[in-house]
């Protein structure tokens, strides 16, 4: 919940130079370079992975990672929990 709450505090100031901002920019100014110089493939090509990487890192960003992996240390504390009981029933 607090990140959520976290996020819909920020300023535009930050929103607009997180790391995914710059990188996209980048992105597209390789894509504009390749285009421009005659279609070249290189710039191009290398444009469009960083446009789709820094799409990538905004999606990962916005995951909620804390409640992710508090969601695996249950799973992971219910399993081991699990097997110490059937290893008492062999027993």
């Amino acid at each position: 919940m607090q990140s959520k709450d976290s996020s819909q505090k920020k300023s535009l100031f930050s929103r607009l130079f997180r790391a995914e901002t710059p990188i996209c920019c980048i992105g597209i100014a390789c894509i504009v370079y390749g285009v421009i110089n005659g279609l070249k493939v290189m710039p191009f090509f290398f444009g469009a992975c960083i446009v789709t990487g820094s799409i990538a890192l905004h999606f990962i960003r916005k995951k909620d990672w804390d409640a992710h992996w508090a969601e695996h240390e249950r799973i992971k504390a219910a399993y081991e929990q699990r097997m110490a009981d059937e290893r008492e029933k062999k027993e």
